[in-house]
């Protein structure tokens, strides 16, 4: 393998991430999630989407504890701000693959004619 060759490879790591923060945040559903647990009628106990009314008990997995509640339009707002983290989060990586994969390719191919 050249130097060319494996620089474009590690170039390329950033541009498939860039591409799966971005359509992670493209495609993520209107309707708000909770991760945590939603109580319903008496004990019933839930998670999965969320109907306008209820709350969602943030509900910490690795040390059993409650992390505090949101309601639905608390936890819509939340996630449009984590879409939005996602686009930006993912434009970042892409446009630095992308510059990475331009440098390399216009840098080294120069090179490699002149020699």
């Amino acid at each position: 393998m050249t130097f060319r060759g494996l620089l474009l490879g590690l170039f390329a790591v950033p541009v498939v991430v860039g591409g799966y923060f971005l359509t992670e945040a493209a495609t993520a559903d209107g309707t708000p999630q909770c991760d945590g647990i939603i109580e319903e009628y008496g004990d019933a106990e839930r998670s999965g989407p969320m109907k306008p009314g209820e709350t969602c008990d943030l509900y910490d997995f690795t040390d059993g504890r409650s992390a505090g509640t949101r309601t639905y339009e608390q936890q819509r707002k939340a996630q449009e701000e984590g879409a939005a983290d996602g686009y930006r989060t993912g434009g970042w990586w892409l446009a630095y693959g992308v510059a990475g994969l331009t440098v390399v390719t216009v840098h080294l191919g120069l090179k490699r004619r002149r020699a």
